[in-house]
């Protein structure tokens, strides 16, 4: 198969088109998890199927969408179309428009040995919710109630969200599809780091997969006036809770030099807090990954301790809520081989490399399904931001890899 075969300008109006549902003033895009914006832009991947798709939606609103419903076994890809607020336009959207033109130039090429399933996933993004892959996790029973319940920041509870969007969610612990008939799970998505750009490769295939743990600590203290409180009598949140993401950031520096770890407080959110005066309420994240499980629970341990401790030491409270946990994953070694085997002969810079952010291909792979992922690269390593790009190259070339994945056939 010729690169020069696959339509380059039909994934770029996709993509220019998905970027205009939800565009923000600054070029970003803030699709949110079981938003309209989000609905509207699955509508659009659907409206540009051709009339030999099956479409079905199952009741978390994930899509599956294939020429042959009635196959023994399918070869799925995919990806997701929300977005984080004012992100990037190619994030999960890439996977989705790559997936339909691989399978869109496969059926132009030939007969693909097993058929292919376009699949869009909902809510991959934890920004709504505060839960991630919520799409992924339904459509292969790993759900529980207490999942829906979480809110967001305006306090509708993700269940709630659901059936604004038309949909009935239920059986959350059974899966919405038939996972024996699954052959195989394929994703892409830009890398999110510098590797790949740095290093001027422009595909990685994905190794495994690192597991994120999530806490949201709440720091109380007391709220009084700035000019008036001594500072010796003061309990102020923001200054302990300052403190306390520091000692985050120098334990975790430390620990990755011993072993495979980040660390990372994305949110720091005082409550009423005013120039004039002391403040005394504080909430903030912590994200820790790593791709060894014990290392991570190790050092876990070690960061909510020093909360604890720095907590006592200025007289405040300290609670910690729990709101992921996820086991890092490695991918299918057959599926690795596989795409590094079509990608050997293209004459392609690429390498093996594993990811530090979470996907869809992550929960797949937990339920058994051989899952491969491939990287393209994120120029400057930026991600989550108006500025991501990668290079047209690059979507053509994975785009080839997909195709011919397709023509094959997934490893037995």
């Amino acid at each position: 198969m010729m690169l020069s075969e696959i339509d380059l300008e039909r994934v770029q109006r996709r993509l220019d088109a998905l970027w205009g549902i939800g565009k923000t003033d600054d070029g970003g895009v803030t699709r949110l998890a079981y938003s309209d914006e989000e609905t509207d832009a699955i509508e659009y991947i659907c409206s540009e199927l051709d009339d030999g798709f099956e479409i079905r939606t199952d009741h978390l609103g994930n899509v599956f969408a294939t020429r042959d419903p009635d196959a023994d076994r399918s070869l799925f890809l995919g990806s997701h179309l929300d977005s984080v607020y004012n992100g990037g336009r190619l994030d999960g959207a890439l996977g989705v428009v790559v997936a339909l033109e691989a399978i869109e130039t496969a059926y132009a090429e030939g007969d693909p040995q097993i058929p292919p399933t376009l699949v869009i996933f909902r809510g991959e993004e934890s920004s709504r919710f505060g839960q991630w892959a919520v799409g992924s996790r339904g459509a292969l029973g790993q759900l529980t109630v207490e999942d829906l319940s979480a809110t967001d920041q305006s306090n509708v509870p993700l269940w709630q969200a659901m059936q604004s969007q038309g949909l009935t969610p239920e059986n959350f612990s059974e899966p919405t599809i038939d996972m024996d008939r699954i052959a195989g799970f394929l994703e892409t998505h830009i890398e999110q780091g510098r590797v790949l750009d740095e290093a001027d490769e422009r595909l990685g295939i994905v190794s495994s997969i690192r597991g994120p743990v999530r806490h949201r600590v709440s720091v109380e203290g007391d709220y009084d006036h700035s000019g008036a409180t001594p500072m010796g009598l003061r309990r102020d949140a923001i200054a302990g809770g300052a403190e306390m993401v520091t000692a985050i950031e120098s334990t975790a520096t430390a620990a990755a030099e011993d072993g495979d770890l980040v660390a990372t407080v994305g949110e720091f959110a005082p409550d009423g807090g005013a120039i004039n005066k002391v403040c005394g309420e504080v909430t903030f994240s912590v994200d820790i990954r790593s791709n060894d499980e014990s290392y991570r629970d190790e050092i876990e341990d070690r960061l909510l301790d020093r909360v604890r401790t720095i907590a006592d030491e200025r007289g405040l409270d300290a609670s910690t809520t729990p709101v992921d946990r996820s086991p890092p994953v490695e991918l299918d070694p057959g599926m690795r081989e596989r795409l590094i085997d079509v990608v050997a002969p293209m004459d392609v810079p690429f390498r093996e490399m594993p990811s530090g952010g979470g996907h869809d291909a992550m929960n797949v792979q937990h339920a058994g399904i051989p899952t491969g992922m491939v990287f393209v690269p994120s120029v400057d390593g930026i991600s989550h931001s108006p500025k991501e790009e990668t290079s047209a190259e690059a979507i053509r070339e994975v785009t080839a890899v997909f195709t011919r994945t397709i023509l094959d056939g997934p490893p037995e």
